[in-house]
């Protein structure tokens, strides 16, 4: 399970508030018990919540247990819904609002987990539908979500959606025009293929051959040009990546 972040984040703000009332209360030569009684209550609090955005990460957990925090994803004739589990929420993408989706495949990074990744390039914002029953830190958070330049980018991964090989068979059905070659890149593999030689009853490796270097690939483009820097600078990447 991946850390609450979000929780951690508010819970450290919280620390740092708490931290600069503490100076100013020794700066003001606070004397009250009382005073210094909550303050100490507040950080022991706040502390623990923020070790418990981390706490699940201590813990084993099932390849059951996994799966239900990860992302899902559902089709209908109008749209497509990306189900979050972990943050309680479901973000519904009209078919018509996909400008363009590129997928890559390269071994994962520092704090990364999967190989594959669509990116999903949208000419508007996602409808976000809040679940019913939320947690408390879901249900009371206020941070405001910062508005990022350029066009909205939704980021569907081989780990962390668990549907995330329904996505390709989805695009061809309910999009036109869609690479015909992507089922072919998402049977890439990276590593090496090792070939073997028998001589009588011994075994040997002979040698071995890159089976997959990177790759960035076009899979759906409406070809509007909207002049977004993201969106053209993919279109580039992807010219001579076959």
């Amino acid at each position: 399970m991946r850390p609450n972040y979000m929780q951690a984040l508010f819970m450290l703000l919280l620390l740092l508030v708490c931290a600069g009332i503490v100076y100013l209360m020794l700066f003001n030569n606070v004397r009250s018990w009382f005073g210094w009684g909550f303050m100490s209550l507040l950080i022991a609090l706040f502390s623990l919540f923020l070790f418990d955005s981390f706490f699940e990460l201590s813990k084993g957990q099932t390849l059951e247990q996994k799966n239900k925090n990860k992302d899902r994803l559902e089709y209908f004739d109008d749209n497509m819904t990306i189900d979050c589990p972990y943050l309680q929420i479901k973000e519904i993408i009209k078919w018509n609002s996909i400008e363009a989706i590129f997928l890559s495949n390269r071994p994962p990074g520092d704090g990364e987990y999967h190989n594959f990744e669509y990116t999903v390039i949208l000419n508007s914002d996602p409808e976000e539908v809040k679940y019913e029953t939320q947690s408390w830190f879901n249900k009371t958070s206020f941070l405001p979500k910062l508005k990022k330049r350029g066009l909205p980018i939704v980021r569907i991964n081989d780990d962390s959606n668990r549907d995330f090989h329904t996505f390709n068979d989805a695009i061809a059905k309910y999009l036109v025009n869609v690479n015909v070659e992507s089922h072919n890149y998402l049977s890439l593999k990276f590593g090496n293929e090792v070939e073997y030689k028998k001589t009588g009853n011994t075994v040997k490796a002979t040698g071995s051959k890159q089976m997959k270097s990177m790759g960035f690939y076009k899979i759906f483009d409406r070809e509007n040009d909207l002049n977004d820097e993201t969106l053209d600078r993919f279109r580039e990447e992807t010219k001579n990546n076959k």
